[in-house]
């Protein structure tokens, strides 16, 4: 018995498909149904029911699965502990990153990432936060960034960042004098906001709603940079991070406080809790605490 006879069969489990472990796994299905036989064979056992309508374990495919997820399981936290002894961090770290969070944070910690560990190949994945969420679940990568308040059982989450957000809006708007602002008074005027496949987009409409109105929502767009210039240009308000607009905007667009509520904007690094963080991936996880 292969370990990669184990990381195909728990692959299979997953995505309960054959087609779509092989499309993961980058083999063909014959290769991988192959693999399956053989390891069958040896164990003397049938992994899955002959159903066409559903594929799923027998018995002792449900005993070799559980076998399986602690096998591999060990290989990674044994393999990981050798290199650390060994002094050397080598491998693939396969990162999510919401577009303006990079300049705003990740952008030094990735650099100097990079120069304490110059054997590791870091791969940025870009995508909204609820996008780079999917892609952690389905273990196309191995870290990810998300904006809290952020819930998913299935996930570790860890604060790295903490800031507020700001209301934002042009220097000629009427409350550009003002330092802060209750929520209340946003009632009426023309929001800009981030589109819905943003998480930061339903905390918005949750924050609206906790200070008693809908928003005036007249533009929504997936771009961050479209969203200030807008700003800038005073075609309406919008809600941001206020480290966003310091870093990029901070002579045209003026950053009020807020309160009643208060708007917290965190930065949240996330792996899912039943695979355990490789060597690559637990030094970024660590590494942020020393920054």
């Amino acid at each position: 018995m292969k370990r990669v006879q184990l990381e195909y069969f728990v692959r299979i489990v997953e995505e309960k498909s054959f087609t779509k472990a092989a499309e993961k796994l980058f083999i063909s299905q014959p290769a991988l149904s192959k693999s399956i036989r053989s390891l069958e064979k040896e164990l003397d056992v049938t992994l899955f029911k002959r159903d066409p309508r559903e594929l799923s374990l027998t018995d002792e495919g449900e005993t070799v699965y559980r076998f399986a997820l602690d096998v591999l399981d060990y290989w990674q936290v044994r393999t990981a502990e050798l290199m650390s002894l060994l002094g050397k961090v080598k491998g693939t770290l396969r990162f999510g990153l919401p577009p303006s969070v990079g300049s705003v944070f990740f952008s030094k910690i990735l650099y100097e990432y990079g120069l304490k560990y110059p054997q590791v190949d870091l791969q940025i994945f870009e995508g909204t936060s609820k996008k780079v969420e999917t892609m952690v679940m389905g273990d196309q990568i191995d870290l990810g960034v998300v904006i809290e308040p952020y819930e998913n059982p299935h996930m570790r989450l860890k604060t790295v960042y903490r800031s507020e957000v700001v209301l934002a809006v042009s220097q000629k708007h009427r409350l550009a004098k003002r330092d802060v602002v209750n929520f209340t008074e946003l009632k009426e005027e023309p929001m800009l906001i981030v589109s819905k496949d943003y998480m930061f987009h339903d905390q918005i409409l949750a924050r609206c709603k906790g200070a008693g109105f809908v928003p005036n929502i007249t533009f929504t767009t997936s771009q961050w940079d479209l969203l200030l210039e807008m700003t800038a240009e005073d075609q309406g308000i919008t809600l941001i991070g206020r480290p966003v607009v310091e870093k990029l905007y901070s002579d045209r667009i003026k950053c009020i406080s807020l309160k009643n509520p208060e708007f917290p904007w965190t930065l949240g690094l996330i792996s899912k809790k039943c695979k355990p963080l490789q060597e690559p991936a637990k030094s970024l996880w660590d590494f942020c605490n020393e920054i």
